[in-house]
């Protein structure tokens, strides 16, 4: 399959851009701000599955359905010192989980630790910006976010010998701090891959691997333009998905029901299983204070020297590097914040259409 040429944006440009668009779309300038930083951490680190080409196709299309409320006010249902659980009152994904993770970094500097799960809002962006955040206090942090179908869906992830989706990719992320290193960060999806990956590579004009998923018939499938269902991380059974499956329903039990999303609503709503539905996302963040247990910088210097005796272990055959969580988002987002952020066509013809609808210029290199 053909690959295009891309245009480049400067990061900070494309930051205004982004944010000016929130706010012209309705969004609070504070809620169109964490919206913004959120999408163009992923952008600047190269997780583009989850950056600015999700604009159009997720979030200014759930406002145009009018699923988000602009201007919500995030309720606590249950709190203390230590814990919150949030209503998210149809908020912005992008703006709901900044809040919902400064909560909880907020109660670990005051006690220690901090944790907060939130229903009732929609698609959070790149889960490892959330620990991202905790990083810049000296904090552990952790993200997650799930939904949970209550019956097959028409696309997502197998459950192991199942053959239709009850999740989504259910991802994890968590983040340590380093000294000298980059600080470690991990973002995972509970599935072989994320399925913003596939349309990534459909839109690309891309084949995916054999053995990513499988089309509506069960049938595996290199063709993006076909897959249905994703299998969990590690495959099929044989090749250990089983542990990919059940880290998928440990963060939907996190995310859905510890957060009060999966819920029993008592209604016949034929989309519900035995009375209880999820309307939407729930989230799941948590922050660490390291001096619990050590200090700061005994644990930093730690961490420094695990991640360079990896370095130096010995190599595979055809290999001569071995990196760890976060080290070539690191090293990517260098490299953008000099050169610029590539846009791929796709992508650049939707922020076009923005910057038109919405009166916005956008500024390419």
């Amino acid at each position: 399959m053909e690959k295009h040429a891309q245009a480049y944006i400067e990061a900070h440009a494309l930051h205004q851009f982004v944010h000016t668009l929130f706010v012209r779309a309705g969004l609070p300038p504070a809620h169109a701000l964490d919206a913004a930083d959120v999408l163009l951490y992923a952008s600047r680190r190269g997780v583009d599955t989850h950056g600015v080409r999700n604009l159009k196709p997720i979030y200014f299309a759930q406002m145009a359905r009018n699923l988000i409320n602009l201007n919500p006010n995030f309720t606590l249902d249950r709190e203390t010192p230590v814990s919150a659980r949030v209503n998210g009152d149809c908020a912005l994904g992008l703006a709901a989980g900044p809040w919902a993770m400064r909560l909880a970094m907020r109660k670990a500097q005051e006690a220690g630790i901090g944790m907060v799960a939130i229903h009732n809002t929609y698609h959070y962006g790149a889960a490892g910006y959330y620990p991202y955040m905790a990083l810049a206090e000296d904090l552990i942090g952790v993200s997650m976010t799930a939904r949970f179908y209550a019956r097959d869906h028409d696309y997502g992830v197998l459950p192991t010998f199942g053959a239709r989706s009850m999740f989504s990719t259910n991802p994890i992320s968590m983040g340590f701090p380093t000294q000298d290193e980059p600080p470690w960060l991990l973002d995972m999806s509970t599935s072989v891959v994320p399925f913003n990956r596939i349309t990534m590579m459909r839109d690309n004009g891309e084949a995916i691997p054999l053995g990513w998923g499988v089309d509506a018939d069960g049938q595996p499938t290199t063709d993006p333009t076909q897959v249905r269902f994703l299998y969990p991380l590690g495959g099929e059974r044989e090749q250990g998905g089983h542990k990919g499956y059940g880290l998928a329903m440990m963060v939907s039990v996190l995310c859905n029901i510890l957060s009060g999303g999966w819920d029993q609503l008592y209604d016949d709503d034929p989309a519900a299983y035995e009375g209880y539905r999820l309307e939407n996302d729930g989230h799941f963040f948590a922050a660490f204070r390291i001096d619990l247990f050590r200090s700061v910088e005994e644990f930093k210097r730690g961490m420094d020297a695990m991640i360079r005796a990896l370095h130096d272990a010995p190599k595979a055959p055809g290999h001569d590097r071995i990196y760890v969580a976060g080290e070539i988002e690191h090293e990517t987002e260098q490299k953008r914040l000099r050169d610029g952020i590539p846009l791929s066509p796709v992508v650049l013809s939707d922020l076009r259409e923005l910057s038109a609808q919405y009166d916005t210029p956008l500024t390419l290199l």
